[in-house]
């Protein structure tokens, strides 16, 4: 059982990165699928999926469709990376005339691994996606949308173009402790790309993601992550960021989709649900460890945002869970062999 007490802490002691937790919270981990690699004339439509998955060109370059009402078919280049979240299907192709008669049949992989379209190899794609606890990857789910173009040829895209030439070098060469570098290489690559999309769309929309790069609402997340526990009311928060509590309410909700308070609420949840799913920490330590000062306010608070009392949550959840661990164990040791 895992304790992770560590939410606990006091600010000066704890890493105040929202995006990290996240990912640690939903137990992210990316997993490459398989490298596809055509030549010539080709297209080839890949089927809607709901997981998280991420396209990343090696060389080569190719059209990329969803057939979405009006959206233009889009050019991708060595060096690009696409994020599909949920998307609808998506057809990739040599030139875009090819594009509306793609086939869908199941692809052949060659004697190294690679799926094959056509004929040469002047065109290559890693393909991969991320594993997470679908129950607690709302914020990264719900702010990303369902189709994300990051472009490797800008001067900001260096680090990107880096991990993308290593990632293809390790999946190539299985060298000694390639799947251990792989799996790393892959997460990064793919923090990396949320990144330059984070930078890109600054100025664009809302959603938590955009919120991560707003200079005064990252502050009040980074405040709310580091101290779960900390009785956080709209004043204080606004003096965090500089703003009036009027403007900071309505900025934050504007950018983050919710109310301030709110977000502590959420957030306070989504690491009860963990410690409850998780750990075998009685209600009552849980309930004070997240800045509840009985056990009896904290459980009305978590049947009022979930729909569950915490112990009906804990006895679902830990079955869930130690099924989850059961496949995880028989993943990674299928992947050693």
């Amino acid at each position: 059982m895992l304790d992770h007490a560590m939410f606990m802490r006091d600010s000066t002691e704890m890493h105040t990165d929202p995006l990290s937790d996240v990912l640690d919270l939903a137990d992210a981990r990316c997993v490459l699928t398989g490298s596809l690699v055509a030549g010539g004339d080709w297209a080839r439509k890949f089927h809607r999926s709901d997981a998280v998955k991420f396209l990343a060109v090696v060389r080569g370059m190719c059209w990329l469709w969803t057939g979405v009402g009006s959206a233009a078919p889009v050019r991708l280049e060595a060096g690009d990376i696409v994020i599909t979240n949920g998307a609808p299907g998506v057809t990739l192709a040599s030139a875009t005339q090819w594009l509306t008669n793609a086939a869908s049949a199941l692809l052949e992989r060659d004697p190294e691994g690679n799926l094959r379209i056509g004929e040469g190899s002047d065109f290559q794609m890693i393909g991969g996606l991320l594993e997470v606890d679908e129950q607690r990857c709302g914020f990264l789910r719900e702010s990303l949308p369902p189709l994300v173009h990051v472009t490797g040829q800008r001067g900001e895209a260096a680090k990107l173009r880096w991990l993308l030439t290593e990632l293809a070098e390790e999946t190539q060469r299985k060298r000694a402790g390639s799947t251990t570098a792989i799996t790393h290489l892959a997460k990064l690559l793919f923090v990396e790309a949320l990144r330059l999309h984070i930078a890109s769309t600054k100025s664009e929309g809302s959603g938590w993601l955009t919120a991560l790069d707003d200079r005064r609402i990252s502050i009040a997340l980074r405040g709310i992550h580091a101290k779960p526990s900390h009785a956080w009311n709209l004043e204080e928060l606004a003096k965090l960021t500089g703003m009036s509590r009027t403007s900071f309410a309505v900025h934050f909700r504007d950018v983050v989709g919710v109310p301030p308070l709110t977000y502590v609420l959420n957030w306070r949840m989504r690491l009860a649900e963990r410690e409850l799913g998780e750990t075998d920490r009685s209600v009552a330590n849980i309930a004070w460890s997240l800045g509840y000062r009985s056990e009896s306010a904290f459980s009305n608070a978590f049947s009022r945002a979930t729909g569950v009392s915490p112990g009906r949550f804990r006895k679902e959840a830990m079955q869930t869970y130690t099924e989850r661990r059961r496949r995880k164990v028989d993943r990674r040791a299928v992947e050693a062999e």
